[in-house]
């Protein structure tokens, strides 16, 4: 059986083809695998969730997409809408049927995130395969077994954050001078993948940031040297506030992608609203939830791309 490391490091590093780190500060540790535990521990699985599943046939067009992209068929996945208690409106998650995690191991993974991190993810997609996982325009994929693994979705999470404006408006945290400055001020990065760019360096103090806020102790209560990187981490908190935090409700939401055929086009308004009629409540494109924001422009973007 694979360490916790080598499976975080598998994860992750599986993104990036060998090449020299964009970044020369040296890594804290080599891997964030000590902050897995601890995270688990202390990001309760929220309660309640309501599984409504859709109608054969039918697919989010960005689970379409991502599917396509990567050599599926979209008629191998399942769908279903997801609710827990803290939020009124669900997420759409699509599971390919090879995949190797169960439904309810991914349920459990994504719904320990704290729900106004949450808010930043549009759909969810397993797919088969090694251990990797992506983030597309809010749309997080996870590959082999990553869906068991809260950090990598606290990072996969990380990156909508940073690149959908939750943590500065109309732009991203990653490539501010803000961000440099607290990069810069720092000896060290939080690990090797961190290393790799500004983007990842973003994502991986995210997932330090939640462990520093959640933990009792914080992050200095597992890392002797954590002010080598506390400029970077410090300032992601800063910038998130009480969005990395569990409890409260969501605030916003990202606009649902469109209903499509798995095997045609997208589904027109009137057909969509006949399939809604037919399914009971399985699933509902419109949000019935109040939100601050519906987050619907923002600059397409797919972490793979930044390697």
């Amino acid at each position: 059986m694979a360490t916790r490391s080598a499976f975080i490091v598998a994860a992750l590093a599986a993104l990036s083809p060998a090449r020299a780190a964009d970044l020369d500060k040296p890594a804290l540790t080599s891997n964030l695998d000590y902050l897995l535990e601890g995270n688990v521990n202390n990001l309760p699985s929220n309660g309640g969730p309501y599984w409504g599943k859709w109608e054969a046939g039918l697919m989010p067009a960005d689970c379409k997409s991502i599917a396509e992209d990567q050599g599926l068929n979209p008629t191998d996945f399942e769908v279903w809408d997801i609710f827990f208690n803290d939020c009124q409106d669900g997420w759409s998650f699509c599971r390919h049927k090879d995949s190797a995690d169960s439904f309810e191991t991914l349920v459990d993974t994504f719904g320990r995130m704290p729900v106004r991190m949450r808010s930043w993810v549009r759909h969810i997609l397993t797919i088969p395969g090694d251990n990797w996982a992506f983030n597309s325009n809010g749309n997080i994929a996870f590959s082999g077994t990553t869906s068991s693994n809260l950090d990598v979705c606290l990072h996969e999470t990380g990156h909508s954050l940073d690149l959908l404006g939750a943590y500065v408006e109309g732009g991203a945290l990653s490539s501010s001078q803000e961000w440099l400055d607290a990069y810069n001020a720092d000896s060290n990065v939080p690990d090797e993948y961190a290393r790799s760019n500004q983007v990842e360096n973003v994502a991986q103090n995210t997932v330090v940031a939640v462990y520093d806020k959640v933990n009792p102790g914080g992050f200095p209560g597992v890392q002797s040297n954590a002010g080598a990187i506390a400029n970077q981490y410090q300032l992601v908190e800063s910038k998130a506030g009480d969005q990395i935090v569990p409890g409260g409700t969501c605030d916003r939401h990202l606009a649902n992608s469109d209903t499509v055929s798995m095997t045609g086009d997208k589904v027109s308004a009137s057909s969509a609203k006949k399939v809604q009629k037919n399914r009971n409540d399985a699933h509902d494109p419109a949000f019935k939830g109040t939100y601050e924001n519906i987050v619907e422009g923002f600059a397409p973007f797919n972490s793979k791309d930044f390697h």
